[in-house]
């Protein structure tokens, strides 16, 4: 049986995560990995919803971009990032920003590969809003990569 390894509950939200009685202030991102990870990192999104729309939880949680480093060969290092960008199409201003705050931050990577995975919560349909174009200027889109080969 081989092992694996995981990043903690806290590892991956911000430092004012409280799993108490609720997860307040924690993001809910988690990465696992066949490789050991080397390091890892949490970049809390700074707009995050709003209080006028408390009913849909956003503003309670602390959403943001995890990233952990592996070197599966010494001359080898990737960053894997992770994601779970803010919901629902009213949301989308928030949504943009925070798409725009991961890209800044992966643009930084020095690895030799970096990955991104989550959930955008962008609807390809909805021309009007920017957070696709924003990753599409870092990463090919694998879906559709395969799907026109």
């Amino acid at each position: 049986s081989e092992s694996y390894y995981i990043t903690n509950f806290k590892d991956l939200s911000g430092s004012r995560c409280s799993a108490l009685f609720a997860p307040l202030q924690c993001s809910g991102l988690t990465i696992l990995s066949k490789f050991p990870i080397q390091e890892f990192s949490f970049l809390p999104f700074s707009k995050r919803g709003s209080w006028l729309t408390p009913w849909d939880g956003e503003i309670l949680v602390q959403k943001g971009l995890g990233m952990v480093q592996i070197s599966p060969v010494p001359e080898l290092r990737i960053d894997i990032f992770n994601t779970h960008a803010i919901a629902q199409d009213y949301n989308k201003y928030y949504r943009e920003s925070q798409i725009g705050e991961a890209v800044q931050f992966m643009q930084q990577s020095d690895a030799n590969a970096i990955l991104l995975g989550g959930d955008i919560n962008y609807d390809l349909r909805d021309h009007s809003e920017t957070s696709y174009q924003l990753i599409s200027q870092l990463f090919d889109d694998s879906y559709f990569s395969f799907k026109n080969q």
